[in-house]
């Protein structure tokens, strides 16, 4: 397939009625919020607020990140979702620092798959078109968000990895699903054993997204994006995109499974001394084994 294709508490979702400013795009956040959501009409636009920990998913985004798909798809009104990010990097995967400081990483990772899985799955099935601005770094986790789309906008100085090796685990939110279908699975190995890095263009060519633009005329190509889409039959679209993606039960088996590897690779002691030895300075280091 080819594109063109736990401790969990809700908190407030920040609902904007009308656009932000364009430079709070370029790394100046609009709330404490880990995940903000703005309305306009039946476009959504969901943008993930933790710049200075380059977007890093930690259990608090996860959480508001599934509600706020949750709320979105029971909405009706609601055909098209954007997905974006403040700062200098789209997601840089997982909370490397929350992982070296909890005393049970399988657990933590864990909720953190099923929470996103849970978002992830939802926008894959949908009736809403999922789109993803891609303005930076997409690792881990965050390539996965950018695979799920059903349409991904990358920035020039937007680049893709798995990154999962460097620190002992095994993808999660999917990658290891919908990379070979959409890279071929010569090159999901390459991507995923290696540690390869690849540019906007090179995932333009691999099909991962479906344009690359300048970074400084990313969010104006968004913004137009969104409003054509918006514009369009929605129960069509949506209908379309049912049809093009095809049965999805093997891609939910595959997501529990996916969840199942990681979290017992996080119980490996030299994945937990990988993570810290990646984890910001001031994180917790555990001790090997003696």
């Amino acid at each position: 397939m080819r594109r063109r294709h736990g401790v969990i508490v809700a908190r407030r979702i920040t609902l904007f009625s009308s656009p932000p400013a364009p430079e709070s795009w370029n790394g100046t956040p609009l709330s404490d919020d880990t995940v903000l959501l703005r309305r306009n009409g039946s476009i959504a636009w969901i943008t993930l607020n933790r710049p200075t920990n380059n977007n890093s998913i930690d259990l608090d985004l996860a959480t508001r990140f599934r509600d706020i798909v949750l709320q979105l798809e029971a909405d009706p009104t609601c055909d098209v979702v954007m997905i974006a990010a403040n700062g200098r990097t789209f997601c840089m995967g997982g909370d490397l620092a929350a992982m070296a400081g909890s005393d049970d990483v399988p657990g933590l990772l864990t909720q953190l798959a099923e929470a996103m899985n849970v978002a992830l799955l939802t926008l894959s099935t949908s009736r809403m078109i999922v789109v993803a601005v891609v303005n930076g770094i997409a690792a881990g986790g965050g390539l996965g968000i950018v695979l799920n789309a059903d349409l991904a906008i990358a920035g020039s100085r937007a680049a893709f990895l798995t990154a999962y090796s460097a620190i002992g685990l095994t993808p999660d939110c999917g990658v290891s699903y919908l990379l070979p279908q959409m890279a071929g699975l010569p090159r999901a190995m390459e991507l995923s054993l290696t540690g390869r890095t690849l540019r906007a263009n090179e995932a333009l060519e691999w099909n991962l997204v479906s344009e690359v633009v300048s970074n400084d005329d990313l969010m104006a190509r968004a913004e137009i994006l969104s409003e054509r889409l918006a514009q369009g039959a929605a129960r069509a679209l949506g209908e379309t995109k049912r049809l093009l993606r095809g049965d999805t039960s093997g891609y939910a088996d595959h997501l529990r499974d996916e969840v199942r590897t990681i979290a017992a690779m996080g119980a490996d002691a030299e994945t937990q001394i990988l993570i810290a030895g990646r984890a910001p300075r001031g994180a917790p280091r555990p001790q090997a084994a003696a």
